[in-house]
């Protein structure tokens, strides 16, 4: 049995995330503070004698047990700044070396392109030459002899997959790298540095994407995905699913666990449930499903990889278009509360909307989301949950200041019959949701209790999507 998954927490206006075990301790040490000078206080009045009476020794004892309390308040207060000072240490510390890093990497990714640039030169020739002969002789082996090879070669690519990518060193590393990708491809097509740091002190005024952000290299990606039709943000249409007779109206979802649980599959990427309040206005929750892997890139499914890279440059992808077109047919119009719940590229669409201003947002939930370069701003209840070990959450770079609520887990380690990827695997984030939705830690007990609870069901509402032809 695999342990229990241990969270970190952070965000609500930084990016650093700290151990839970640390934040929950510093809220304890608050509150046992809090409790012996209220102890303290209750005392006091038991020392002093009542007029006319005689002094009791018992009254000293009271005093004394009074001063003691308020020198353990005092001293509870004292160790809870202590391990407030060393918290916030280490998040200026964890701040001052991602600066660092990101300062040392973005030049050295140009020389590392520009290195592949002339290493690739060099070798070119004898690099075809000898695939030329490794494929002849592949050619030659008998059937059978092809068959086991290839074969083997899939083993040890699902196992280097496992090794390497369901691996939290990796997820770290791609999250420190990605943003400095743009640098390296720039440095291998030979553009000068001096040309590029150029470019890139203009892009702040081009669409507001940051230079050496993962967006502005998604947006590269995007714009020539874009001239060979990758169509990923193509417009869409949605269609009604018929409704389950049996189901009956929706009953409200209760915490993180409750919405995570609700997300569909990406047959049906949208589900849309419509709660009246004691005044009867309409709140809207909606639930947004994870890419459709085997959907061919630029084909009429939305929820591909082409609409994952347009998500991450922050474009108007397809899917994020179905998901409004939905929400608009289920009733949602500007100033409509809705709270939105996303995994993997629903997480992706369901911050970007919910940051939009183009509803009044009530919560925003995601897990698994490659949403590091979405910092939340506003002034509703985040919850973002990702996997140490998730390689997808760390195609959205490092996490920036956010006032979401951060929560990183281990996936709780990969078991017999997993297949690649499972840090990533929904059920494995359904579980980290129930989790969080126990901690103790203040940030997230917040969080948690400030999303919509409550309301009368009226109606749940499947939708599927597809890209038009008319783009």
């Amino acid at each position: 049995m695999s342990p229990e998954p241990s969270l970190a927490i952070g965000g609500g206006g930084g990016s650093t995330v700290i151990a839970e075990h640390l934040l929950v301790a510093e809220h304890r040490l608050a509150q046992c503070a809090d409790d012996c000078e209220r102890a303290a206080r209750r005392l006091r009045p038991l020392g002093a004698p009542l007029p006319g009476e005689a002094f009791d020794a018992t009254g000293t004892v009271a005093e004394t047990a009074a001063a003691s309390l308020s020198r353990s308040s005092e001293e509870l207060a004292r160790l809870g700044t202590a391990l407030r000072l060393a918290l916030d240490g280490y998040e200026a510390a964890d701040s001052a070396v991602r600066t660092a890093l990101d300062h040392l990497l973005a030049p050295m990714a140009g020389l590392v392109g520009a290195a592949a640039r002339s290493l690739l030169g060099a070798v070119s020739g004898p690099l075809l030459a000898a695939l030329g002969v490794v494929a002849a002789g592949y050619a030659l082996l008998p059937a059978s002899s092809r068959a086991a090879l290839d074969e083997s070669a899939r083993d040890g690519l699902r196992l280097l997959g496992e090794r390497v990518l369901d691996d939290e060193t990796t997820t770290m590393m791609a999250g420190l790298l990605l943003p400095h990708a743009d640098d390296a491809v720039l440095g291998a097509v030979g553009v000068p540095r001096p040309i590029v740091e150029r470019v890139q002190s203009m892009m702040p005024t081009i669409g507001g994407v940051e230079p050496g952000s993962v967006a502005a290299t998604a947006g590269v990606a995007a714009v020539l995905g874009a001239a060979a039709g990758a169509r990923g943000a193509a417009p869409v249409e949605v269609r009604r699913l018929p409704p389950v007779a049996a189901a009956g109206p929706p009953t409200p979802p209760v915490g993180l666990a409750g919405r995570v649980a609700r997300i569909p599959d990406p047959a049906q990427p949208v589900r849309v449930e419509v709660y009246r309040g004691a005044g009867g206005a309409a709140r809207y929750e909606v639930y947004i499903a994870g890419t459709a892997h085997d959907a061919p890139v630029g084909g009429e499914h939305p929820w591909d990889n082409a609409s994952n890279i347009s998500l991450v440059a922050e474009h108007d992808a397809s899917s994020l278009r179905a998901v409004r077109a939905a929400l608009a047919d289920a009733g949602a119009g500007p100033g409509s509360s809705v709270v939105f719940t996303g995994y993997s590229q629903g997480g992706a669409v369901a911050t970007l909307l919910a940051e939009s201003g183009e509803f009044r947002t009530a919560g925003l939930v995601t897990v698994g989301a490659p949403t590091g370069g979405m910092p939340v701003a506003g002034d509703y209840p985040a919850v973002a949950i990702g996997h140490r070990d998730d390689i997808i959450t760390a195609l959205g770079g490092a996490p920036g200041a956010t006032e979401a609520v951060l929560v990183t887990a281990d996936s709780g380690g990969r078991e017999e019959g997993d297949g690649l990827l499972a840090a990533h695997d929904l059920d494995g984030y359904r579980a980290t949701a129930a989790r969080a939705d126990a901690s103790e830690a203040p940030l997230l007990r917040d969080a948690v209790s400030g999303l919509p609870r409550g309301g009368l069901g009226q109606e749940a509402i499947d939708y599927t999507a597809r890209r038009r032809d008319d783009d």
